[in-house]
């Protein structure tokens, strides 16, 4: 038979019990009743609990691309992309640095946080599925640049007339 040892909870250090009949203070429930007690009255809430200004993650537009940092969300044209994690990490620090090219190491350093020289067809992999994604207009908008690596362009794409 095996026994299973739960801590007596109903005890402090000491044995004495906790005094239940003082209000909610000192029992399991007070966070939530102190939570509504500080929902029902809020002029009564200490002043660094409400902050005057939220900060705000980094929103970047080139051209119809949008990405969203804070929200971790991208769009092109009014059309939420559906990206995965990594994809949006690739995309969200490529649109932070427009116009700079990164290389495939340098890219797997920053987004995937290792260093992993057989691996870098990941970046490919990844580069490859965010065209896609984008779609075939906008798809020139991350480009290859020559010994340097991928970068996304500085400046919105105009049409070919």
């Amino acid at each position: 038979m095996t026994h299973v040892h739960a801590a007596n909870t109903a005890h402090r250090p000491g044995g004495t019990a906790p005094d239940l009949r003082s209000g909610f203070r000192g029992t399991l429930a007070a966070p939530a009743a102190e939570r509504h007690y500080r929902r029902a009255r809020p002029g009564l809430r200490p002043a660094s609990a409400c902050p005057t200004e939220q900060p705000k993650a980094p929103c970047h537009r080139i051209g119809r691309l949008v990405v969203d940092g804070g929200r971790r969300q991208a769009w092109v044209d009014g059309r939420q992309l559906r990206l995965t994690c990594m994809e949006f990490e690739l995309l969200a620090h490529l649109a932070a640095n427009p116009g700079v090219g990164f290389t495939r190491s340098r890219l797997m350093e920053l987004v995937w946080q290792r260093t992993a020289p057989d691996d870098l067809e990941t970046v490919d992999t990844h580069i490859d599925r965010l065209r896609d994604k984008i779609g075939a207009v906008h798809r020139p908008l991350i480009h290859t640049v020559p010994t340097a690596g991928y970068a996304l362009a500085a400046e919105a794409l105009t049409p070919a007339a």
